[in-house]
């Protein structure tokens, strides 16, 4: 929704493209500049975090393959400096130690019979909501496939980030990136390519003023965060986001639909012909589905666009908002300070 925040100071994002890119993994300024249009996960990333350590989101976020890759990047790489240091802090530590103890009593094992379980909730209320639409009941069958959209974005994040299928480097990635294609620009029309560069930025840096794309809101929702100087600049109309800000999360899906196809339309369709085909695909059925009932297509967008926005409000908007930059925060404390656990546990 354009920009956001109040200028994100020490932002890194916006770098000389020929410039060496610096990022600190592992006690190593390990020089990016030459594999920083090749990352998987965008180049943004590399830039946020120039002359910054980044060694706790590797290892969130990376699979061993990417882990051997950046082992022999860093072979010959300079010592970063020891001041940058943020995993090697007491807390960076501790939680390393407590990840690992985690693991080893088998609290990352998928549960496979769960995970297809959770498949059936999230897609039949929309098989059951296609035939609804035309069964006499359309509002509850619009409903439905809007539920259904909005349940396959959670199902697909878990899958695009790898966390559901286990086992091989193979298995890792190449099963998950399918399961998360097959839920994402085929069943709820999002392209992977746009989600990853999106929502991979918001864990790395989450609320981060200036780096996390999730709380670039401006100019339609302004953060004063009981600052005076920002509640006298909002305009006539943004004086009013108190009252308009839950009724403006109905229109996110189809937001995020634009933006979406708008990040494909700027790249090279060589390299994203699987998405194009399965949004091709996506859209045809929609439509199909929908023939007839078009109104009742643009009530399942709403539909679906307030769930997700609602939810996404509730565990990161109100939460701290922190100055982009090397705030020499942990991963694990930045993520504490920036989400809510919406069940009240």
């Amino acid at each position: 929704m354009g920009k956001g925040g109040q200028g994100g100071q020490g932002r890194t994002a916006d770098c000389a493209l020929d410039e060496p890119v610096n990022v600190y993994l592992y006690g190593k300024s390990v020089d990016m500049s030459k594999f920083i249009h090749k990352h998987p996960g965008g180049a943004k990333a590399f830039r946020i975090f120039q002359n910054r350590d980044a060694t706790e989101q590797f290892e969130m976020y990376h699979s061993p393959v990417a882990r051997k890759m950046m082992n022999a990047m860093s072979k010959d790489a300079p010592d970063a400096p020891a001041e940058s240091a943020v995993a090697s802090t007491a807390i960076g530590r501790d939680f390393a130690a407590l990840t690992e103890q985690m693991d080893q009593l088998g609290y990352f094992k998928a549960d496979y019979v769960d995970e297809a379980f959770k498949l059936f909730l999230t897609l039949m209320p929309g098989f059951l909501g296609a035939r609804l639409l035309h069964s006499g009941m359309p509002v509850l069958g619009a409903f439905l496939v809007g539920f259904s959209f909005y349940l396959s974005g959670w199902t697909s994040h878990d899958y695009l980030h790898h966390a559901v299928i286990k086992g091989s480097s193979k298995r890792l990635v190449h099963w998950n990136n399918a399961a998360g294609y097959l839920l994402g620009p085929l069943w709820q029309g999002y392209a992977v390519e746009w989600w990853r560069a999106r929502h991979n930025t918001h864990h790395l840096v989450t609320n981060e003023d200036g780096n996390d794309p999730d709380i670039k809101t401006a100019p339609v929702l302004i953060y004063v965060r009981n600052s005076a100087s920002a509640a006298k600049a909002l305009n006539w109309a943004q004086r009013w986001q108190q009252y308009y800000y839950v009724p403006v999360m109905c229109i996110l899906d189809l937001y995020w639909r634009v933006e979406s196809l708008a990040y494909l339309l700027v790249r090279p369709v060589r390299k994203h012909k699987s998405s194009w085909c399965l949004l091709a695909i996506h859209y045809a059925l929609l439509f199909y589905v929908f023939q007839g009932k078009l109104a009742y297509l643009l009530l399942m967008s709403l539909v679906r666009g307030f769930l997700t926005g609602i939810v996404v409000f509730a565990t990161h908007y109100g939460e701290d908002i922190i100055d982009g930059g090397d705030h020499k925060m942990t991963l694990v404390k930045q993520t504490a300070l920036t989400s809510r656990n919406i069940t009240g546990g």
